[in-house]
């Protein structure tokens, strides 16, 4: 065996385990959304839902976009949050919400510098914003809660978490929030057209009315 192949198989198992060491990490961060049984979802679990979930419609709608790539920045999109943790983003205010992304900023900068160089690059990528398949995950990103509210049905976050028990509760700030995506998001359309269907079917089905 040549001493750089020994060189090489020492600094793939440093990696390794370092993924090893983020991947508990990252298990370990619960986020808001509940699943059925009222567990909390964990960012592992997201990250694998984001990356089928943007996978398909990048593959069924946006055929131009490369699914592979995708589905690479769905599974590191979030890894800032082994470090600060998932905060919850419902009715934050504007102070609350700049601490976190100057949190998160701080995290992926650390990151950036410890990962494996691939991994690293994604994140980094990722971060930018400027390539295409970053934006659609973002987007879709930001849909993913109120599908799980969707599954978990009365052991939903609105309710459990934040006293939530009426339909105009929830549909307070919607025409806000629809507003914002369209302006942050405006090359994708479907997609802020499923997100308005998915937030009804949610509305139906945590507080069973469409009205």
């Amino acid at each position: 065996m040549t001493d750089d192949l020994t060189s090489k198989a020492q600094q793939a198992h440093d990696y390794l385990l370092k993924l090893a060491d983020l991947t508990v990490r990252f298990a370990a961060v619960d986020r808001a959304p509940r699943y059925p049984d009222g567990d909390r979802e964990t960012d592992v679990e997201h990250s694998f839902h984001l990356a089928i979930s943007a996978m398909e419609l990048a593959a069924d709608y946006y055929p131009e976009l490369d699914v592979g790539l995708v589905a690479q920045f769905s599974l590191v999109h979030d890894l800032p949050e082994s470090y600060t943790g998932d905060v919850w983003t419902f009715g934050i205010s504007d102070e609350d919400r700049a601490k976190k992304e100057e949190a998160e900023k701080e995290a992926t900068e650390k990151l950036i510098k410890e990962l494996p160089p691939h991994i690293s690059q994604l994140l980094e990528r990722y971060e930018k914003q400027i390539e295409p398949e970053a934006r659609l995950v973002r987007f879709v990103d930001k849909m993913l809660p109120a599908i799980i509210n969707i599954v978990a049905g009365e052991a939903s976050t609105f309710k459990e978490d934040y006293g939530i028990y009426t339909l105009e509760g929830i549909q307070s700030g919607y025409a806000e929030r629809m507003a914002k995506l369209q302006s942050m998001f405006p090359e994708f359309d479907l997609i802020l057209l499923i997100s308005g269907l998915i937030e009804e079917t949610s509305h139906q089905s945590v507080f069973g009315s469409k009205e």
